[in-house]
């Protein structure tokens, strides 16, 4: 962006301050003289004054059109209109520019704005700039050259730019005992003092959104704009504005100038604007982060830590800038932060999270375990006593089996040696010697492990296929005193259905194993039920309540070697009794074996 070429731009200044019939608005001649400064001054378009026409209080709307007409064959660069005055709406809608005789009941003794327009855009200036300081203004918009307010049909090259002092159902203001109309005044402040933090050159943009929010704030009529082909960012003035840098911005502004003698760079050669450059070095503007990063690409190669200096530095001076545009770029950078640091965190939590809900299903399982171990110890205290009363029943039973007329161990034979009583039993009170009693025991202890043997010979392990994979808990012996075999174990939440297959190929006829059902405290009422197949078709099933837990022994005859074996278990839980353990011990195939009697 340029200022347009002096040599080949134009001007046409228009201003009424007398009216015959409406109001007099003095403040238009000091507009004129203002603006027609503005456009012949050296930090603006730097117009020749005969290139800049002047029309004060012009009699008829011929001699405007003529005025903006010779201008407009002449431009080839830019062209600036300007009007301050009266603005009539008609009947219709249209905006009548008021000359001095001109009033609602004499529009033809005003310059109609569509024919003003046509001729505007007949000129060949690749820029055009129309200002209205007038009543009414923001009809102007309305039509083919503009739409209100968006800026629209934006295109490769500047083209029309409008700006309005009012809508077009708003009045124009000219403050009394003031030097200049509201609208033009703050026009000529911004382009006299400058726009704090706005760019090198003033585009008309720039310009539009400092006066609306300076009349705003003094709850003045706000202006209006249209800009088609980039209008909006045809420059009229260089930007005056020289902030006084304070304490963060000069560090950051030195930290720059110092980085860049050291690494032998020419910083003011940087970003393609030399004047703007130098603003940062001078800590008139602060240097974004942008301008930071490019630096490397310009030879200008620094150390880490140097580099982070610099960020640091540039934030600091970000967030405590005087301006609002400044402290939004520190924010947004934060804000950048802040999210970047936000979705770590979330995939940390995510990881926390996965790790916590393993754990818990770690927990879950060893409570199944625990449930299980506890349950096998009691079974085990409670069939201890019974397991010892049936080895001295038996024993006893061996001891009324012995010949008779046979001694006791240890006694004389002979004469004077007591005789033996015979009869089908001892006496009571006698007891066996210790000698029979190990006998007994190691021919028990042989016919159990010739029986076991037998068992394994014949025994065929079911091992894990498809459906929900168990968890191992372990060797165990099985609930119908079967040989040791692994138990698997399921935590269920609503259903279960696992199926197993045999680990072998042996002749079997019996399904073995068994089941142990645990559920947690305060869920005694609920029903679990089982089922199990074989082969796709149920061979058992039952359902299981009244307390919290149950042993089912599976022993089912079998017509032959089953291809797969089935289990499924299920219950009506919820509400607080979320899950169940399951337990399939030592399930197997076995072989049927007929004992003789010796």
């Amino acid at each position: 962006m340029t200022l347009p070429d002096p040599a080949a731009s134009r001007a046409v200044l228009i201003g009424v301050d007398k009216y015959a019939v409406l109001d007099r608005l003095p403040a238009v001649t000091n507009n004129l003289r203002g603006m027609e400064e503005l456009l012949t001054g050296p930090g603006s378009w730097g117009l020749d004054p005969k290139h800049c026409a002047v029309l004060r209080d012009p009699e008829s709307p011929v001699k405007v059109f003529d005025a903006v007409h010779a201008a407009g064959k002449e431009a080839t660069d830019a062209l600036f209109v300007y009007f301050a005055g009266h603005g009539l709406p008609s009947p219709q809608l249209s905006l009548f520019l008021g000359l001095p005789n001109s009033h609602l009941g004499r529009l033809y003794d005003s310059v109609d704005y569509d024919q003003l327009r046509s001729l505007i855009q007949e000129c060949p200036a690749r820029r055009r700039v129309v200002v209205l300081d007038c009543c009414y203004g923001g009809m102007a918009m309305h039509g083919r050259m503009g739409l209100e307010l968006p800026l629209a049909d934006l295109t490769c090259i500047e083209g029309t730019y409008l700006m309005t002092a009012s809508a077009a159902e708003k009045t124009a203001m000219a403050p009394e005992g003031e030097d200049y109309t509201a609208f033009t005044g703050e026009l000529l402040k911004a382009a006299a003092e400058g726009v704090p933090d706005g760019p090198e050159l003033l585009d008309m943009g720039a310009l539009f959104t400092h006066v609306r929010r300076e009349l705003r704030a003094k709850g003045r009529p706000v202006p209006q704009q249209w800009a088609g082909e980039l209008g909006q960012h045809i420059a009229l003035s260089r930007n005056r504005w020289t902030p006084v840098p304070g304490p963060e911005a000069k560090a950051y502004a030195t930290a720059l100038r110092e980085a860049a003698a050291r690494a032998g760079g020419d910083v003011e050669q940087l970003l393609g604007d030399p004047s703007l450059v130098r603003r940062y070095l001078r800590g008139q503007s602060v240097a974004p982060r942008e301008f930071v990063v490019a630096l490397s690409a310009h030879g200008v190669v620094l150390p880490q830590a140097a580099l982070t200096r610099l960020h640091t530095l540039r934030r600091t001076a970000q967030r405590t800038a005087p301006d609002t545009q400044t402290q939004i770029l520190y924010w947004q950078e934060e804000v950048k932060l802040l999210g970047s640091r936000l979705a770590q965190a979330g995939d940390y939590s995510h990881t926390i999270e996965g790790e916590l809900t393993a754990a818990r299903e770690r927990v879950r399982q060893l409570d199944t375990k625990v449930r299980v171990l506890q349950g096998q110890v009691e079974r085990l205290r409670e069939e201890k006593p019974t397991r010892a009363e049936a080895v001295v029943e038996a024993a006893v039973a061996v001891s009324v089996g012995e010949p008779r007329g046979r001694h006791r161990q240890g006694g004389p034979a002979g004469p004077g040696s007591p005789a033996v009583e015979t009869g089908t039993g001892p006496k009571p009170g006698r007891s066996m010697g210790c000698g029979g009693a190990s006998a007994l025991l190691a021919t028990l202890a042989l016919v159990y492990l010739t029986i076991v043997g037998i068992d394994s010979v014949g025994s065929v392990t079911l091992v894990y296929d498809s459906g929900r994979r168990p968890a191992l808990v372990g060797g165990a012996v099985a609930s119908n005193d079967g040989p040791a075999g692994p138990q698997h174990m399921w935590e269920v939440v609503g259903s279960v259905e696992s199926v197993f297959r045999p680990d072998g190929d042996a002749a079997v006829d019996r399904l073995l194993g068994g089941l142990t059902v645990s559920v947690p405290k305060g869920c005694a009422d609920r029903t679990v039920h089982w089922r199990i197949t074989v082969d796709g078709e149920s061979v058992d099933e039952g359902s299981l309540t009244g307390k919290r837990e149950h042993r089912v022994t599976v022993d089912l005859a079998q017509r032959g070697v089953p291809g797969k074996v089935g289990f499924r278990a299920w219950w009506d839980g919820g509400g607080s009794c979320e899950s169940f353990g399951l337990v399939l011990g030592s399930p197997r195939l076995s072989k049927s074996f007929d004992l003789i009697a010796w």
